[in-house]
């Protein structure tokens, strides 16, 4: 199987996997995005990079329901610009890398997707309503953190263990 067809498959079985693992009883916060993400980064090209992660979310909304466009655009944004901040982070794959990756991509996500409640109104647009609407979130960060540690962790080591993929796959990646 050639490089391209390769990308492919490994694109559309994360997002299978991120599909699947979402139809899976799960704690609100606690999901594979992140991990999907993480592992996209790592190994498949920057123009693929992204899809795995966008095709998951969207499905899963089809799947539960769509919500307001505006608070869709700040999920969705947060999640594929958490994958780009892993990126940098996975260079090298490995036990503090995946750490970084897991704390990095919960952050961005955090920071992004928590401008929704503030941008629907919920809190006032004041500095006690920016300061409440953050507060109010961090649950959900520390949850994003482990949930990326724990699946971003068991999907590298499962990689790791098993061999899937040799370092020259992400060589091949970084240059696309």
């Amino acid at each position: 199987m050639n490089q391209p067809a390769k990308n492919g498959l490994l694109a559309a079985s994360l997002a299978l996997a991120g599909v699947l693992s979402h139809a899976l009883p799960h704690p609100m916060g606690v999901s594979t995005v992140g991990a999907i993400g993480m592992v996209a980064a790592a190994y498949l090209p920057r123009r693929l990079m992204l899809v795995p992660v966008f095709v998951t979310v969207l499905l899963v909304d089809a799947m539960n329901g769509f919500y307001s466009a505006l608070a869709m655009s700040f999920v969705y944004t947060g999640h594929l610009f958490a994958a780009v901040a892993a990126r940098p982070a996975l260079r090298r794959i490995g036990f503090t890398p995946v750490a970084f990756a897991a704390v990095a991509s919960a952050v961005v996500f955090y920071l992004i997707s928590n401008i929704t409640p503030m941008a629907m109104g919920f809190y006032p647009n004041t500095v006690e309503g920016w300061i409440a609407c953050y507060v109010a979130g961090l649950p959900f960060l520390l949850k994003g953190a482990l949930a990326n540690a724990i699946y971003g962790g068991a999907a590298f080591g499962i990689i790791a263990l098993t061999g899937v993929f040799d370092a020259d796959r992400f060589a091949a990646a970084k240059r696309h």
